[in-house]
């Protein structure tokens, strides 16, 4: 978001705001009064159900419904706030956590949740090695990185103990102020000892959570989820179903919206024609889609030669404000304190062909034909100014290659890619949940960057606070960009449908999650401990 965003990633290429042209499905949903029914409209994708396996940001949306982890978000900040942790204590100068799990805590199917199930969960998490994409974010965790990677196969060694059943510490490397917004995030879930081990969690009959709401179905037509009468804050939960309609274009989803059939459109919008609604939501995302140049395979590993790359682009034209709505040179999103890293804004040539002679490819001579792989949409423009650009500059035969959602995600990073492109939403509102994304055994480093230099900024970074940290943080921004190992294009912006006169506990935030336990229609009684905006 996280993660956060919160998770999951949140992946994204752009805000979806045009009609698409593909025919709608829409079959006959299980329904409730409609008094009782929240639904959503997203895009349809096949969702994945296994938190130890998910990705993408709609992902993470759902998973507010079906899990819940020791901390959750405050839907008005995002600020952690107790989930199946009633609370928890910061020890030993910040390098432990001690939480205590609630004891009503239940799965939806009536068993209590333990503090042993979270241990477990994370180790299985944890053993995925690279297979999942989150498992990174654990690594401040004592030992955490070593077990995931191979170096450690004792799992006891690693920094979290059951110290009985309502009782899980959490030891960390060193002092982690934004550890607790980290947990947020869907990855530090837990999941039901029965269905650990299960690979696919899309059936009903297998899937066990232990979020607000239950899973009831989940086809082709969308995911049905009811209110999970266990949950330990069920009383407060003013919601009895959540539907989540897919759609393969925008238009139905639009139209199906203003009928008064769907709730919230979560982008899937038709701007064309006039269209004017009081209804529509625009916020900035904490969010930046990206160009990145592989950095693991001669000679690409040669910052010269990325840097040369990234000199020899028209940069005004590729991050033009007639395509982008926040265009950009820099990859973390302005944040009050943090100072502008070292970016490139515009082309030159000329210490282009330097930085290539230096490196041994006089006039681009000998340089291999690059290969851009993108997803379509946008992502064809920029790529075809870089193959002109390149290819006036350096005389290669640049290629570009467009591979379809979802198989897209798979092949961003295969070793024979130079350019790929990515849209990442924070996990939690911190410069740390990009600059992380590129340590060296990052399991999210599509661009395979194995630079110590990087790597010690951002260690050194985690343990600070204030301004210091933040100094740290942008040292380590601008050594990506001026090596021109990411390519910044823009940042994002939240397009949301939805009615605030009817709905409330549904807010506006950076990183465009919204946790589903706080819907309620007007009049209802908002959830204990959350303030509503006036």
């Amino acid at each position: 978001m996280q993660s956060s965003r919160l998770a999951i990633a949140t992946l994204l290429l752009a805000a979806t705001v045009s009609a698409w042209s593909q025919p709608d499905q829409r079959s006959d949903l299980p329904t409730v009064s409609r008094s009782a029914t929240f639904r959503i409209a997203v895009e349809d994708s096949d969702f994945e159900m296994n938190p130890l396996h998910a990705f993408v940001a709609t992902e993470a949306q759902i998973f507010t419904g079906l899990y819940e982890g020791l901390v959750g978000y405050n839907p008005l900040t995002l600020a952690p706030v107790p989930g199946v942790a009633s609370r928890w204590d910061v020890l030993e100068d910040g390098t432990l956590y001690r939480f205590h799990v609630r004891p009503d805590a239940r799965y939806d199917n009536g068993d209590p949740v333990l503090a042993a199930h979270f241990r477990d969960t994370w180790i299985a998490l944890l053993a995925l090695g690279d297979e999942a994409a989150y498992g990174s974010l654990f690594d401040d965790i004592v030992g955490a990185r070593d077990f995931r990677r191979g170096r450690l196969q004792d799992p006891d060694q690693i920094g979290i103990t059951v110290v009985d059943d309502r009782t899980l510490e959490v030891r960390l490397r060193r002092r982690t102020p934004h550890f607790a917004e980290l947990l947020s995030h869907h990855s530090f879930g837990p999941l039901h000892p029965d269905v650990r081990d299960i690979r696919d969690l899309r059936d009903p009959a297998t899937h066990i959570g232990n979020g607000p709401f239950r899973l009831v179905s989940f086809d082709g037509s969308g995911i049905v989820m009811d209110r999970n009468e266990y949950y330990w804050a069920s009383d407060s939960v003013s919601m009895d179903r959540i539907v989540y309609e897919r759609f393969a274009e925008a238009r139905s989803a639009t139209n199906l919206f203003f009928d008064g059939e769907i709730d919230w459109n979560t982008g899937l919008i038709a701007f064309d024609g006039d269209f004017d609604s009081t209804d529509l939501v625009v916020n900035p995302l904490f969010a930046t889609t990206f160009y990145f140049i592989r950095s693991e395979v001669e000679p690409w590993s040669d910052e010269r030669v990325r840097r040369a790359l990234a000199l020899a682009l028209p940069w005004d034209e590729i991050r033009s404000p007639d395509v982008f709505f926040t265009p950009t040179s820099r990859l973390v999103p302005e944040i009050p304190g943090y100072p502008l890293p070292e970016v490139i804004a515009e082309r030159n040539r000329d210490e282009a062909l330097e930085l290539l002679a230096d490196a041994g490819f006089p006039d681009g001579n000998g340089l291999p034909d690059p290969l851009i792989r993108i997803p379509g949409g946008d992502s064809a423009r920029v790529a075809a100014i870089m193959r002109d650009s390149w290819n006036d500059a350096f005389g290669v035969e640049t290629i570009i290659e467009t591979v379809s959602y979802p198989d897209y995600f798979a092949r961003a990073s295969e070793p024979e890619v130079t350019v790929g492109i990515l849209s990442w939403i924070g996990d939690f509102t911190d410069p740390l949940t990009f600059l992380k994304l590129w340590v060296s055994e990052s399991t999210l480093n599509e661009a395979g960057l194995v630079s110590e230099e990087y790597d010690m900024l951002i260690d050194d970074a985690s343990g600070m606070e204030g301004a210091t940290r933040f100094a740290r943080m942008s040292e380590a921004e601008s050594l990506l960009l001026r090596t021109g190992t990411i390519l910044p294009v823009s940042h994002a912006a939240a397009f949301n449908l939805i009615n605030l006169e009817l709905f409330e506990g549904w807010f506006p935030n950076p990183l465009d999650i919204h946790p589903v336990r706080y819907l309620r229609r007007t009049g209802d009684q908002p959830a204990p401990g959350v303030v509503l905006a006036e």
